[in-house]
């Protein structure tokens, strides 16, 4: 492999690996590598590694064929194969290597792993508490992100700051004039040169962008961009934003213009992250392992941080149902909008505009939300615990300790499990267990006589149908009163329209109980 010549460092607009637009994927992949932690990323290891994600379902190709058989060894021909055409990247030679490199950049910049080729492979104690799932993914997000440098042995640029904390300060300093910033002054932001948030203030007074072309014009003449419009106008600010939200930080709201806000729910949090110093030295700006080590420290003082605002995450999380009707209310929200709005998810199109920024897997709890609200709001409490921002639009899933959506009065408890996984490996091992322990070992309602539990994917695999049916029969021959049943995501909608769910739920259990003790005689 030919040595990379350096070349001098620039000016150069923020921008994360665009081939992962949504952050959420990255706590797939880190589970999926964590097995490889200590192994050395030489060739052996890594065609192991990403052909270890193709057989689990994190990564996939229509030209190499995947079931619950599959092994590593199987595939490892067509891996290298399918993979020979990439260029060398990151200093991984080219083929499979730097596909490794694709899914490893953003969380290497973000501290999460140490990932150099020829060198062993390390997670983030972070990394492991986002994976074990003590944190959730906002936390992990927010708490890499006050640590984080522009300049640094990933991105060989001369902006030399931390662009997070420099934006928070931006929105901040707007929010206390009584505005908001606009996504094509964002996209302006995201040139920053220093990281002074008062500077840029100026400068965005001074200039006014009506679009996207105002924009890139502008960025073109200030700061001598010559990248396509499309990359430095959508695709760059598009995950950049996409990190700005998973982290909690802001909230979009659409005013005529798209415009960006702090999430008002996580002020004091902010301030408070915002308070905790964070210095990188030059060395660690320039080595890899100097790097990861000192983005790996202070987690001490960011966790006590993080612990200390999860109980307002609570509070926020009991009074959502009000926020649900809300939400119904402010944008005119009826059976047939919800049912079309979750038709819609995955295709791109987007009934209600205010809520297109919302990343997919979330949206559908957020509308299943909506959808059991509208029909058994008067009836029960609906509780949905993803985290949220103040205008009441998710951001972060629930904690893993945590159901998806809880439906409750003084009689029943009913919890909600909704994916989008479609692979049959991922839904069998990542959705089933965890959500029987949520409906079972779940403080609050452990007194609770009647249990009910509906399972919500787009398509319900054989295996997974056969582990809640063992559910039932575990649970029925130990005298619990639990009713179970996994639904597709149209079955699910069309029995809650029809206002069914628990009739439903229970005529389901006990045709699989009736089923088993004919069996059994």
């Amino acid at each position: 492999m030919k040595k990379r010549i350096k070349r001098k460092p620039t000016y150069k607009q923020m921008a994360f690996e665009t081939a992962v637009r949504n952050p959420e994927r990255y706590i797939g992949l880190l589970s999926a590598v964590k097995d490889f932690e200590g192994e050395i990323l030489n060739d052996e290891t890594l065609l192991k590694i990403v052909s270890h994600l193709y057989v689990i379902g994190e990564v996939s190709s229509p030209e190499i064929e995947v079931n619950e058989q599959t092994t590593i060894d199987d595939i490892s021909e067509q891996v290298e194969f399918v993979n020979s055409t990439r260029r060398a990247d990151g200093g991984f030679p080219q083929g499979y290597a730097s596909r490794f490199w694709t899914y490893m950049r953003t969380p290497s910049e973000l501290g999460f792993v140490y990932a150099q080729y020829g060198e062993k492979f390390q997670l983030s104690e972070i990394a492991k508490k986002l994976i074990k799932g003590e944190i959730d993914e906002q936390e992990a997000f927010s708490i890499q992100a006050m640590k984080y440098n522009r300049k640094s042995p990933y991105r060989n640029v001369s902006n030399d700051f931390n662009f997070f904390r420099f934006i928070l300060k931006l929105l901040l300093k707007l929010r206390e004039k009584g505005s908001s910033l606009s996504y094509e002054q964002f996209i302006v932001a995201s040139f920053s040169k220093d990281g002074d948030a008062d500077k840029m203030i100026k400068m965005l007074k001074n200039n006014k962008f009506k679009d996207f072309s105002d924009a890139y014009k502008f960025v073109k003449k200030e700061y001598g961009a010559t990248t396509s419009q499309n990359t430095i106008t959508k695709d760059y600010p598009d995950v950049v934003r996409r990190v700005l939200i998973i982290s909690g930080f802001i909230t979009i709201r659409y005013s005529g213009k798209k415009l960006i806000q702090i999430n008002e729910n996580k002020l004091n949090y902010i301030n408070d992250l915002l308070n905790t110093d964070f210095q990188i030295t030059e060395t660690e700006k320039t080595e890899a392992k100097s790097y990861f080590t000192k983005l790996n420290t202070k987690n001490t003082e960011f966790l006590k941080i993080a612990e200390k605002y999860r109980k307002e995450d609570v509070i926020i999380a009991n009074e959502y149902t009000n926020k649900l009707f809300s939400i119904i209310k402010d944008y005119e929200i009826d059976e047939k909008i919800i049912s079309e709005s979750i038709e819609k998810i995955g295709t791109r199109k987007h009934i209600i505009e205010e809520f297109k920024e919302i990343p997919e897997p979330l949206k559908l709890e957020f509308y299943i939300s909506i959808l059991i609200a509208l029909k058994y709001g008067q009836d029960f409490v609906i509780r949905p615990n993803y985290k949220a921002d103040h205008i009441g639009k998710p951001y972060s899933h629930a904690p893993g300790n945590k159901g998806d959506i809880e439906v409750f009065s003084n009689a029943i408890y009913w919890l909600i499990e909704v994916t989008l996984i479609r692979n049959k490996t991922q839904q069998l091992n990542h959705e089933t267990t965890s959500v029987i322990r949520h409906l079972t070992t779940n403080e609050e309602f452990k007194n609770y006589i009647d249990k009910y539990l509906s399972f919500v994917a787009p398509v319900i695999h054989t295996d997974t149908r056969e582990f809640f049916d063992f559910s039932v029969i575990n649970h029925r021959t130990k005298d619990y009163k639990v009713s179970i049943k996994p639904y597709s995501i149209n079955e699910f909608v069309e029995t809650t329209l029809q206002k069914e769910n628990l009739s439903n739920m229970e005529k389901y259990t006990q045709n699989v109980f009736d089923n088993f003790k004919n069996k059994l005689n």
